[in-house]
């Protein structure tokens, strides 16, 4: 009997240590399962959808109604119901967040769907930005090692906005480069002269690095604050500015305001408040005056300065889910981004998609990681970026958009293809038993061929013959080129200019082909040329541009019969060369510095000159009152005869549009 005693006792003793160790356990696991949002809805709350209080009930039986709700979604999707079947995937996401199809499964429908059915660009910019947020703000948060998630928001980016698929994508590019401007304000900029890419790289980092670095609180602006003014032996303001932003209804503390105040902050950098952002009563539209008035005091210029950046980091870190290190880690490791262009972001999601699966890679889950598709998006963002990484925009003239080539990404794209060929190799090796690097043919290698030589072409455009030339010699001697093409052989052995021809003799119909070609025989013809006084230099290259651009459109009409087509193609490049020139030289002029600017413009013809200043004086500080100020702008850029003409001839081609596209909605 005592024996059994014991045994019972210590039968009890166990049960009580290891339901003591199990309460501990459970509180440890629920409060890290609730750090980690590993938890799902579990009651009732007022509002809620029937199918959510059916899934809640349902208890261990949820995945079974979430299975059933799933079916129903794709149902209602394939019936054409995509409304019905958003509320749907709502519910389900909450019911199981680590979900990840059905998000992406929601934010297709926002982007894509929902978006094309409605009426205006305005409206759809709602849509597809919704479906954005969705996936960066819920979707990748709750799944935050999901690649499937991150692939397809980067695909949104590449193909939705930066794509030509979607009749909207001109609305959906200004849209979003408006937004950063605001989020991040204008990024570095390079004169004519600068096209070091080390050197815009830094400038970039250092740029970021002032956000990433800003203060995290309120409380740690008002201490930043004062330690400058300490050094300064000035009175600290942060503290009366922020008091004074929350006696005009804009206290910084609230989430809602920190987009109202940095786009205060953007009009009043540029030192413009132009007359198309301004009332009947000539007052600035949303903005109260008090907190106008109060930012424009030169007393707050520091305290500004600091609020600005907090505003700055706490957006991107809270509101957009961004981090500032990686952004500039991968401004390190890529080129000088410009978050104003959508090829960033789809760069941004994809490469940390595939850097979050590669924490968690093991021997078991390797076969069900797709690094493939997901490296391909990288590589195609890389692409975009030379074709169209430099970026002209101002949120004071937001109907202006200006996309051209640059060279700063031809080196990183060789440098990701290299590694994303390599996980190729092993993906296809683990899961499929192939060896790629045996076979003739693959898309990175085909890829990279068109590339280089898309990239050789620019450079020598550019006037930067010797890089294209070195570029020319690493193509013919990369050992995994393809090596039965006799013909291709010849082209990599012949003179430099012989190649290039080549190049763009059978791919003159691509807007791609046409943009670089342009943009790059403009640029030399600009910076190389006027700048430096050399009028032959100018004058061939130009004319080059001009032919180039010709049969550009020529080609475009003859292929594509029908109109609708033809402007769908032409939307990276007008089908008015004048307009193309023009456009790019008010760019130039803009980054330059004065002098440099007030000599090209100088130098420029009458006509090309009168497009440049109509497209400058768009930007000239003004009253509020929209009249231009005395800045020196005419110092610099004087009036050409000729603008009166450029304006009367766009504003007629503006009307022409606007009926065509009114007779467009009509039918």
């Amino acid at each position: 009997m005592k024996r059994d005693s014991n045994v019972i006792l210590l039968a009890v003793a166990v049960i009580v240590v290891g339901l003591g160790a199990s309460c501990l356990l459970a509180v440890q696991i629920a409060a890290s399962a609730g750090r980690h949002q590993l938890v799902y809805t579990d009651r009732a709350e007022e509002g809620i959808t029937p199918e959510e209080a059916l899934g809640i009930a349902a208890g261990a039986f949820r995945g079974v109604v979430v299975n059933f709700l799933w079916i129903r979604a794709q149902e209602l999707k394939q019936d054409g119901k995509h409304y019905e079947a958003v509320d749907l995937a709502k519910t389900i996401t909450r019911l199981q967040p680590r979900f990840p199809r059905v998000w992406a499964f929601h934010a297709w429908n926002l982007a894509y769907n929902i978006s094309v059915a409605t009426q205006t660009p305005g409206e759809r910019w709602q849509w597809v930005n919704a479906g954005i947020r969705l996936l960066r703000d819920q979707g990748i948060p709750a799944n935050p090692s999901d690649m499937l998630l991150h692939r397809e928001l980067a695909w949104i980016f590449l193909h939705k906005i930066q794509g030509m698929a979607d009749d909207a994508n001109g609305h959906y590019k200004r849209a979003m480069a408006y937004e950063w401007t605001i989020v991040l304000g204008p990024p570095p900029t390079r004169t004519a002269e600068n096209r070091d890419t080390a050197k815009a790289i830094a400038d970039h980092v250092e740029w970021l690095t002032r956000i990433a670095e800003g203060p995290d609180t309120l409380a740690a602006v008002i201490d930043r604050e004062a330690a400058w003014a300490a050094e300064q032996k000035v009175q600290p303001t942060a503290r009366e500015l922020i008091d004074r932003l929350r006696d005009a209804g804009m206290d910084p503390a609230r989430p809602e305001n920190r987009m109202l105040l940095l786009n205060i902050r953007e009009q009043q950098r540029a030192a413009l408040l132009r007359a198309t952002a301004l009332n009947a009563q000539g007052r600035l539209q949303g903005v109260d005056e008090r907190v106008l008035a109060t930012l424009m005091e030169a007393k707050y210029a520091e305290a500004w300065a600091q609020l600005a950046r907090h505003l700055r980091k706490r957006m991107l870190i809270d509101d957009y889910h961004y981090e500032p290190a990686r952004m500039i880690r991968y401004t390190q490791r890529f080129g000088p981004l410009d978050w104003r262009h959508p090829a960033s972001h789809a760069l941004y999601w994809s490469t940390r998609g595939v850097e979050q699966s590669l924490d968690r890679l093991n021997e078991s889950n390797e076969q069900n990681l797709d690094f493939i598709n997901t490296d391909r998006l990288t590589v195609q963002s890389l692409q975009e970026l030379f074709r169209s990484g430099t970026l002209l925009y101002d949120v004071l003239a937001p109907d202006m958009y200006l996309a051209m080539p640059s060279a700063d990404y031809i080196a990183s794209y060789g440098d990701y293809l290299k590694e994303a060929s390599e996980r190729e190799t092993s993906q296809f090796m683990a899961q499929k038993g192939v060896d790629v690097t045996q076979r003739v043919w693959t898309m990175y290698r085909a890829g990279y061929e068109n590339f280089l030589s898309d990239a050789i072409a620019f450079l020598y455009r550019l006037g930067r013959k010797e890089e294209a030339r070195e570029y020319q010699l690493k193509l013919a001697a990369w050992p995994y080129r393809v090596r039965n093409d006799i013909m291709r052989d010849e082209e990599l052995r012949a003179p430099l200019e012989e190649f290039v021809v080549a190049q763009i003799r059978d791919r003159i119909t691509s807007p791609n082909i046409a943009l670089m070609e342009i943009s790059g025989a403009l640029y030399s013809a600009y910076a190389n040329g006027l700048l430096r006084g050399d009028e032959d230099l100018f004058r061939s290259n130009f004319e080059y541009a001009r032919r180039f651009h010709a049969e550009f459109v020529r080609e475009q009409a003859r292929r594509t019969p029908a109109g609708g087509e033809i402007d769908r193609m032409l939307a990276q490049l007008s089908g008015r060369f004048e307009n193309v020139a023009g456009q790019l030289f008010a760019g130039i002029l803009g980054q330059c510095p004065p002098a440099e600017a007030g000599t090209m413009f100088r130098r420029a013809p009458a006509d090309l000159q009168a497009i440049a200043w109509d497209v400058l004086d768009q930007f000239r500080p003004r009253d509020e009152q929209g009249k231009a100020v005395d800045s020196g702008f005419e110092v610099v850029f004087p009036m050409p005869d000729g603008v009166k003409a450029i304006r009367a001839a766009r504003e007629a081609e503006e009307t022409r549009q606007r009926i065509q596209r009114g007779t467009i909605e009509q039918r």
